[in-house]
Formats: structure tokens, C-alpha cells, sequence
């Protein structure tokens, strides 16, 4: 077990414990062991990551749907276009792969599907499927942002890891050197599947889409997401404070694997 925790790692047992909030500490580590092996933190740390998240992320009510032509429905063409496709996208994906009940993106995957939508070419199928996973991805992290810190999120510090799979994705075909890099925390490249296992990629994008819509939208959720004063204001931009990232954490060098007496008390 590592006395380094990379911060990397740290911000996956984050996001892991914002997507699966119903489960035990112990659970969480084992999904963090799963991932990441020998790498991961031991049961202590996760013990205490997962008391500090639920000090001080807040509670937030569930995102609304942008339904084609509804209320979170854009005007200009282009963005109507683009909306447009993803829907017809994901409500395929969808239908294809028995997830019933599908009504829309969230308003969320809506906004950033605009924001990002020039780096995909919506003709082309596996463009299409990357702009939904993508969407899926910085609505997700965009809203953890705001769940650790408020309104003072700092976007671009929210959503760097998305970001960095972005500019893999618009490098894949250039002669520019790549890193080298396979996944930047929980976002990887799911593209490169795509010629010999096209199926498989539909199924990881289709799961994406089912575990990020539907616990965000119902009344039963897993996990919360947007205020709804905060998506009225979603299109105004308010100054934003810079967000220092914590550093890298230390494990303790005491007994690493024993167990907090209080652990299986943890949600």
C-alpha cells in the first residue's frame, strides 16, 4: 500500500463516492482496489476521504431534462442542431440497448454539448457517440464542481480531466507525438475500441448515459446534482474565484490496514 496518494487517484475516489453515495466506505475501497490495484489507498484513507465528502458536499436537487422545444431548449440553429442529434443519438442508444423510459439529456449535457460540439463531426457515427459520451463526462465533473465548492466552482479546474481526454480525442488522428496517456482519472479512450468492438463501445457509452440520467433525474436517486435556482442561471457566468486543488495526500505511517472502529458505519 502506497504512503503517496497521486492526486489523481484521490480525485477518482471523489468522483467514485459522488456517483455511489448509498454505499458503505468498505465498498467504495473495494471499487477503488478493483481499478486501481497495489496503487490505491488503503481502507483507513478512504475511511477518512469519505467522512471529510460528506462533511462538506452539499446536497443539491435533481437536474432537469431538456426536452426538444421545452424550457431548456436553445433557440439558435446551431445549437438546435447539434441538440437535436444528440437526442436522436441517445434515444436510439438507448432503445437499442433496453433502457426504457428515456425522455431527454439532462439541461446540464445540454450546455456542454453546445460548448463542445465544433471538435465532432455529427455525420459520422462514432462522432456522434463521442459527443454524447463527452457530454456525459464534463456535465458530470462541471457538477461535482459545484457540489464541493459552490457557485465558485472553477469550471476548467472541474473539468480538467475531461478536457484532457478532449484534446486526446482531437489529436487521435494527428502526426502531432501523443503522451501516451490511456485515461485521465475516470475518462479514457473509448474511441480506439471502435474499429475492432463496435458494440462493446455503444454498451459502456449506453451505461454511461443510463447511470448519469436517470439517478439525476428521479425522485429515488443515487446522487443529486443541480439547484434549480443555479439552472435557471446556468447561461450568465458569474466572476469566479480561482479554486486552489489540493495537493497530493499522505497516508498515515501508523498501522495502515487497520480499521476505524466507526467504518462499517459509514453510508
Amino acid at each position: 500500500m502506497p504512503l503517496y496518494i497521486d492526486e489523481e487517484i484521490a480525485n477518482w475516489v471523489d468522483v467514485c463516492w459522488s456517483e455511489h453515495r448509498s454505499d458503505s466506505a468498505l465498498k467504495i475501497w473495494q471499487r477503488v482496489k478493483d481499478d486501481w490495484g497495489e496503487d490505491g489507498p488503503s481502507k483507513r484513507w478512504v475511511s477518512s476521504r469519505v467522512k471529510g465528502l460528506k462533511s462538506r458536499v452539499r446536497e443539491l436537487d435533481p437536474e432537469p431534462i431538456a426536452r426538444p422545444w421545452g424550457k431548456y431548449w436553445p433557440t439558435d440553429a446551431d445549437s438546435v442542431e447539434v441538440l437535436l442529434t444528440l437526442h436522436h443519438e441517445a434515444d436510439l442508444l438507448s432503445s437499442s440497448n433496453g433502457v426504457r423510459d428515456f425522455r431527454g439529456v439532462t439541461a446540464r449535457m445540454a450546455v456542454w454539448a453546445c460548448k463542445i460540439r465544433n471538435f465532432f463531426d455529427c455525420s459520422n457515427a462514432l462522432d456522434r457517440l463521442m459527443l454524447l459520451q463527452f457530454s456525459i463526462w464534463f456535465a458530470g465533473q462541471d457538477r461535482w464542481g459545484v457540489e464541493q465548492y459552490g457557485q465558485e466552482a472553477d469550471p476548467y479546474t472541474s473539468t480538467h480531466t475531461a478536457t484532457s481526454g478532449l484534446m486526446a480525442w482531437h489529436k487521435r488522428d494527428s502526426n502531432l507525438k501523443q503522451t501516451g496517456e490511456n485515461r485521465w482519472g475516470h475518462v479514457f479512450r473509448i474511441w480506439d475500441m471502435w474499429a475492432e468492438d463496435e458494440a462493446t463501445v455503444r454498451q459502456i457509452v449506453c451505461d454511461y448515459l443510463s447511470g448519469h440520467i436517470f439517478p439525476l433525474t428521479s425522485s429515488r436517486r443515487m446522487f443529486p446534482i443541480f439547484d434549480q435556482f443555479q439552472l435557471e442561471e446556468m447561461d450568465v457566468t458569474p466572476g469566479r474565484e480561482e479554486v486552489v486543488q489540493p495537493e497530493a495526500t499522505y497516508e498515515p505511517i501508523d498501522n495502515l490496514d487497520e480499521l476505524d472502529s466507526d467504518w462499517m458505519d459509514i453510508p
